[in-house]
């Protein structure tokens, strides 16, 4: 997309919208990416990068499970790693280790859940999986960054050596400490350090008295800091051992930076990789931020916004506890052209603004504050004018630079073209200005444009209103209050309100009759029916929510009688089964009773044994009956059926029997893969049960 003028991102707030992004990266690389978020121009690019950030976002949405992939950013060691001669450090090393590791993981597990996340896994095709570095790396660093000790034979030595020197140095240290205390020849702070060599502190009327070499002195003069002789040896042992231990680090850092040039490509790659996705968790978490979504996309331009709403006002306003008016706004190949009018502060600009800054925002790769329904499309150009253009650099009024920008739209503006203009044809004088906005507006109807303009020039409402392709639209107003209502009518212009709200702030009533002599008889009338037909309308529109908070009453005690009438059929259903079971029971239990009886009187016992075998075999078969392998198996499938009908990606569920939930990850034909909290497990989807969330009274 192209926009004008250069500073259109800034009016419309885009650059606020970048930093917020920013705020949610975690690596100094997708920080910089999101401040220079911009539109983008290839619409197969753009297409991937809203659906990756749409997948990654209901994924989110839904709490499901996608692996964490904190990193600390690498690219100054990817970068100097593919550079000759360069040797990277312990860290360095540990940073690259950590991201191979973190890459790995992510390409199996999108490559796992390639119907889940189809727009993501793109994102990795070209990515392979490599062991290689991970393993190169870990041989050589351990897990606190730091050169293993078996990394050579050569090192696992020096170090042998150097700690059995240590462990020696530091015994004969402790026997002077405890010979000096015993002297009293030791000051409190009597271990210290001086040139990396390890000396005593002894008050400096004792100094002759040890036997060493003197390293220096307390800025009073009365300590001086010994390296008794008997340890000179052994620490110059120490030294020279711990020198050959950092010839032998750097000797290690060279061959593991040697064996890794190769890959470094790879490397950068992978950072290109994991600084995209951080990005693209960024984007998603704003937009869960905005709650924002994917609106339908249309091939030819139009969009429908169905209770849209500035993201900054809306977090503005959600931080100081207020709510939002949405905005409802539809243009097409029938209407392309919107021409809102009504009184200032009723809400005009910030409709405007509404429009270009989320046509930016989609542009740009990200999810918008709209309502499902919600239509979008690409438009190659964003042309605006809103607020005030004059420049004092260049010696510009603000009608002048208002005609450079016409100029530049109609030079510009085609079928693909959306244009902003704010206060259309203002800045001269009213007749002239109006007559070419007339001319404008007719020359960008022609070429089929689109755009969104804000007026207050009657004759540019009456040309909208015969003009096929333009319509009229109005900021609502209370007629009563004269306080801006935010919401916009289409298919009625709007009346300025300007006696009505003069008479309101106190200007004499003589004035205004004067004023209203003044104006010519036809304008007046107009903008007296236009402000009658808003009275009208905020009427009815009183009587209507009336009656729609009526008829959710109505609907609310029908659904409430509904679940009950659910919850008296569930609990007839099980009170018949348990009467019939009861009834079985009872006949069963008279059967046996008569037996006893006969048992008893008779004489014929077999007789009776026989007639009691027959009577369990009775119902034995007719409880076979009951559970034919065909009914069994009917069962069974109508509650599959029921279960692939309820249980979708997403769903929390249980086990059978269990008080553990999850959340479906993937369900492949009916086994299903379950997120239990730290625990992931495939589970048969017939060992399933949903588990619906609990309704709030």
């Amino acid at each position: 997309m192209n926009y004008y003028p250069d500073d259109l991102l800034h009016v419309l707030e885009f650059d606020r919208i970048r930093e917020r992004i920013e705020r949610h990266c975690r690596c100094d690389s997708s920080r910089q990416r999101a401040l220079q978020l911009r539109p983008i121009n290839d619409r197969q690019l753009l297409d991937k990068e809203l659906h990756r950030v749409e997948e990654y976002r209901q994924t989110l949405e839904s709490q499901g499970y996608f692996p964490d992939f904190l990193f600390d950013d690498f690219f100054q060691e990817a970068n100097l790693l593919s550079k000759q001669g360069s040797i990277l450090t312990e860290t360095q090393f540990s940073h690259i280790r950590s991201a191979c590791e973190i890459v790995n993981s992510l390409l199996r597990f999108l490559r796992d859940r390639s119907i889940s996340y189809p727009a993501l896994l793109e994102l990795s095709n070209d990515i392979p999986e490599n062991k290689i570095v991970f393993q190169l790396i870990e041989d050589i660093i351990d897990g606190q960054a730091q050169v293993r000790s078996n990394a050579s034979p050569e090192l696992q030595k020096i170090r042998n050596d150097l700690s059995s020197k240590r462990r020696e140095a530091d015994r004969r240290f402790r026997s002077y400490i405890n010979d000096m205390k015993k002297r009293g020849w030791l000051r409190e702070n009597e271990e210290n350090f001086y040139n990396n060599r390890r000396v005593l502190a002894v008050p400096s009327e004792h100094k002759r008295d040890l036997k060493g070499i003197i390293h220096g002195k307390s800025e009073s003069g009365k300590t001086t800091f010994i390296e008794p002789e008997g340890l000179i040896e052994l620490n110059n042992e120490v030294a020279e051992l711990e020198q050959d231990e950092r010839n032998e680090v750097y000797r290690l850092l060279r061959d593991l930076t040697q064996r890794l040039r190769p890959h470094a490509p790879l490397v950068l790659r992978y950072h290109e990789f994991l600084t995209a996705m951080d990005l693209l968790r960024a984007k998603a978490n704003f937009s869960r931020e905005i709650n924002a979504r994917l609106p339908a996309i249309a091939d030819k331009p139009e969009f429908r916004l169905i209770n849209a709403y500035h993201p900054i006002l809306f977090l503005q306003n959600k931080a100081a506890g207020k709510t939002i008016v949405p905005l409802n706004v539809a243009l097409d190949k029938e209407n392309r052209i919107l021409i809102i009018s009504g009184p200032n502060a009723g809400g005009k600009s910030i409709t405007l603004k509404t429009v270009g800054l989320l046509q930016i925002m989609l542009q740009s790769g990200l999810p918008i504050p709209v309502a499902d329904g919600s239509v979008m499309s690409f438009f190659t150009h964003l042309l605006a004018d809103i607020g005030d253009s004059q420049s004092i650099e260049y010696a510009l009024s603000t009608y002048s630079s208002r005609l450079i920008k016409m100029n530049h739209f109609l030079r510009m503006a085609n079928g693909k073209s959306l244009v902003l203009i704010d206060e259309f044809g203002t800045g001269t004088d009213p007749e002239l200005g109006g007559a070419i906005a007339e001319v404008v507006l007719e020359e960008l109807n022609r070429r089929n444009s689109f755009g969104i303009f804000t007026t207050h020039y009657t004759n540019i409402k009456l040309l909208a209103d015969h003009l096929s392709g333009v319509q009229n639209a109005s900021m609502l107003f209370d007629p009563e209050t004269l306080q801006p209502l935010y919401q916009l009518l289409i298919g009625q212009p709007g009346s300025s309100y300007t006696f009505e709200v003069a008479e309101k702030m106190g200007l004499p009533k003589h004035v205004l009759d004067r004023a209203k002599k003044k104006v010519q008889k036809d304008k007046l009338r107009l903008n007296n029916m236009l402000a009658d037909l808003h009275r009208q309308k905020h009427h009815v529109e009183q009587e209507i929510r009336q009656l729609r908070q009526h008829q959710l009453k109505v609907e609310a005690a029908g659904t409430k009688y509904e679940q009950l009438s659910e919850k008296l059929s569930t609990r007839l259903e099980k009170e018949k089964e348990k009467q019939e079971e009861v009834r079985k029971l009872t006949e069963l239990g008279r059967k046996f009773r008569s037996l006893s009886e006969e048992w008893e009187k008779s004489k014929d016992r077999k007789a009776v044994i026989k007639k009691f075998v027959g009577t369990l075999t009775a119902e034995y078969k007719k409880k076979a009956a009951e559970n034919t392998p065909e009914k069994t198996a009917k069962k069974r499938q109508l509650l599959m059926e029921k279960l692939r009908k309820e249980i979708v990606i997403g769903s929390t569920v249980r086990m059978l029997k269990s008080k553990q939930t999850g959340v479906v990850e993937d369900i492949k034909k009916d086994t299903v893969h379950v997120n239990f909290g730290n625990l992931r497990g495939t589970v048969a989807l017939i060992n399933l049960e949903l588990v619906l969330p609990e309704k709030k009274d």
